[in-house]
């Protein structure tokens, strides 16, 4: 029987602020996420490729070479991170923005300033899906074991 696999989180938000209030809200969530941040889009897709990531948290806006859609694109290019849930963040309600991300390959959005309880009924839900599926990967290839960890007690996530 194989070890349990700790969720990893990536935030990719240029200011260091934000990345760090993120953070620390995802920690509250459960200590069975890690969290790893990014500043700048070339810095994601290398820790990407240094980390097996489960989520990845991308401001659309991101400064750099790489703004937060290309980011998105360039995860989704990635065949080890073709289905890993994106959340993309942006700070308006345009639509056109929302059908850039789309396009871009993000799952869900958030809209900033981000309300914690809305990044964790987000975050649930996706690690949720993920952990399904990882477990229904596991029973064929008994790669790893899945745990229900319980948050709240209105909030379990599988991991």
């Amino acid at each position: 029987m194989a070890a349990s696999v700790r969720s990893r989180i990536l935030i990719a938000d240029s200011y260091k602020s934000h990345a760090g209030e993120l953070s620390t809200y995802l920690r509250e969530l459960s200590p069975a996420i890690e969290v790893f941040s990014a500043t700048e889009g070339r810095q994601a897709l290398s820790e990407t490729t240094a980390q097996d990531m489960n989520l990845f948290l991308v401001n659309g806006f991101l400064k750099g070479p790489l703004n937060g859609f290309e980011l998105c694109r360039a995860i989704r290019r990635l065949d080890a991170h073709q289905h890993t849930p994106i959340i993309l963040m942006l700070s308006g309600h345009l639509l056109r923005d929302h059908h850039r991300g789309l396009a871009s390959g993000a799952d869900l959005f958030l809209h900033t300033p981000v309300e914690k309880q809305e990044l964790w009924r987000m975050v649930v839900l996706l690690l949720n899906e993920s952990s399904q599926k990882r477990k229904r990967g596991a029973a064929a290839t008994d790669a790893a074991d899945v745990e229900v960890i319980e948050l709240k007690p209105s909030i379990r996530i599988l991991h």
